[in-house]
């Protein structure tokens, strides 16, 4: 009992690094498949699969430990030759790598699945065995869809790293957070009483706190390799499926993003890729008669801004049809025909977004497009992120996902509206500006104003928030051009307080629900101060 309980300590690093094993092994084997010739990353595998084997055998995982071996003796005979690679093999480790990922996740669980593993067992030994033929894969069942969408975690390592248990890099963030908003009481009482000594403590603890935040953020900053070398094995397997040959072709691996908007990422990230995949690139024979390469590319990258992070995925299939779009909104109700014909391109490929645009039993093509996109974008737009397409019909399609570097201390422009004090995120804002009452149209009852050549609706937050308009004796109004989701709106504030780093705080309770707002925050005097969510008010 002592024993088990001793080893239950080292439970979550078997965890972590065996899935990290599983991923590389995964990684190096795709490689394999275009590259056989190359012993590198063949003795790559294998180290992968005889680590995997110890570890395992040392926690007491005997099925692990079984199946890694017989893992290992194949990956052996391949390195001396015995035995020569070829696609039968290759589908067969696939299924073993499923198997032991699968295993993995009954430690993660703790509760068994009732796996059968005597079918890959048999595989494997018949590779190993001279006399045995290397059996057929199509006449077993292939790996479920939810085993290609399996989630594991992985992270590049180095030897100077630690592992942190990630609910204490959550704690931290927390005081952190705390202290940031404390930092600012503090400024405003050292301004306040301008005692000399006290304004020079200050400075030295803003530069300190500064120095912590900045500091924790990158603790909690991991690269989007975490979820991008996920993909390459979807993309195979979903094409393989669908008769279809498709190059995965990655970069900007190395990009780093705040650790909770990576997690919430994945399953989005997965979606897209598989709508590239199932909707997006041709068959080889479609390709060919389109006078193109019968091997379809899709780019998957990431890319560092300021303050933001931009990831696309760029296919060069079919691309949009945008008249069949135009046709299936106004049938579906979702536009009129009149409002259909004065949409703009960007605007008739963001309806594909819209949860009624896919209602039909039978997916088309175009219809397939849309296939949970609302909820992809309900997603992104939850953590302040947006959402944009591009496309051109016969040549191909591109996802633009802009995301914020974090989701917990942001950069936010301070407004007054009534008195009240409301705080927008600098992310949604394209500019400030002042507007003349008299440059104020109406448009149907609603209220417009031409900017840049552009017609921008303007929305008076007082309105929206229920604070009562007073009679305005200025000339001019205080505008705020914000943008979401392709879409730019003007909101009507009273005044500019100005720019100040925030804490978000969640909104928990019967808060959760309201919509308008996306969090709260405390000001140095101890105000709380709401956070306006642009995205559902746009």
């Amino acid at each position: 009992m002592t024993d088990e309980m001793d080893m239950s300590q080292y439970k979550e690093m078997f965890i972590s690094e065996a899935q990290e094993h599983l991923q590389e092994m995964s990684r190096a084997l795709l490689e394999l498949e275009k590259n056989p010739e190359n012993s590198d990353l063949l003795n790559q595998i294998f180290r992968g699969s005889h680590t995997l084997k110890g570890m395992a055998a040392t926690m007491g995982y005997d099925a692990i430990t079984k199946l890694s071996h017989q893992m290992e003796d194949v990956l052996d005979n391949l390195r001396k030759g015995e035995v020569k690679i070829n696609t039968d093999i290759i589908n067969i480790l696939f299924e073993c790598f499923d198997s032991l990922q699968l295993l993995v996740d009954e430690v993660v669980t703790e509760k068994e699945k009732g796996l059968d593993l005597s079918p890959i067992s048999r595989k494997l030994e018949a590779i190993v065995t001279p006399e045995a033929a290397v059996p057929a894969t199509p006449e077993e069942k292939k790996p479920q869809q939810e085993q290609v969408k399996t989630k594991t975690a992985t992270l590049e390592q180095k030897t100077e790293s630690v592992r942190v248990n990630i609910k204490q890099l959550d704690s931290l963030m927390n005081l952190v957070g705390e202290l940031v908003i404390n930092k600012a009481q503090l400024t405003q009482i050292g301004h306040k009483h301008k005692i000399a000594e006290l304004s020079e403590v200050l400075s030295h603890v803003d530069r300190i706190a500064t120095e912590l935040q900045t500091q924790v953020l990158k603790t909690r900053m991991v690269p989007v390799s975490l979820i991008f070398d996920r993909f390459p094995r979807v993309v195979r397997d979903i094409s393989k499926a669908h008769g279809k040959e498709i190059n995965l072709e990655i970069s900007g691996r190395d990009i780093e993003l705040d650790r909770m908007i990576l997690e919430e990422l994945n399953d989005p990230m997965v979606h897209l890729i598989r709508n590239a995949v199932d909707h997006g690139i041709e068959t080889p024979e479609e390709r060919l008669k389109n006078n193109k390469s019968r091997i379809g590319t899709i780019h998957l990258t990431a890319a560092r801004g300021k303050g933001f992070v931009t990831i696309q995925i760029i296919d060069d299939g079919k691309g949009i049809d945008l008249d069949k779009v135009r046709v299936t909104a106004v049938e579906k109700g979702i536009v009129t025909p009149e409002e259909a014909e004065q949409l703009s391109k960007r605007q008739l490929l963001m309806l594909i977004c819209d949860s009624r645009f896919t209602t039909t039993k039978k997916v088309s093509d175009i219809s397939g497009r849309g296939v949970g996109m609302d909820v992809v974008k309900t997603k992104i737009e939850s953590f302040n992120g947006s959402l944009e397409m591009k496309s051109e019909k016969g040549k191909g399609t591109t996802f633009i996902l802009k995301l914020p570097l974090t989701v917990a201390i942001i950069k936010a422009l301070l407004v007054d509206i009534k008195d009240e004090i409301y705080a927008i995120p600098l992310s949604n804002i394209s500019e400030i500006i002042y507007v003349k009452r008299e440059e104020i149209k109406t448009v149907e009852k609603d209220e417009v104003i031409l900017f840049r050549d552009k017609v921008l609706p303007l929305r008076r937050l007082s309105d929206i928030f229920g604070e009562a308009r007073e009679k305005q004796t200025t000339q001019s109004l205080s505008v705020v051009a914000v943008e979401a989701g392709g879409r730019e709106v003007g909101l009507v504030i009273d005044s500019f307080i100005g720019q100040e780093e925030i804490v978000i705080k969640t909104l928990g309770g019967l808060l959760k629900k309201v919509k308008g707002f996306s969090g709260s925050t405390i000001l140095g005097n101890g105000r709380v101060v709401l956070i306006v969510d642009v995205n559902s008010l746009v």
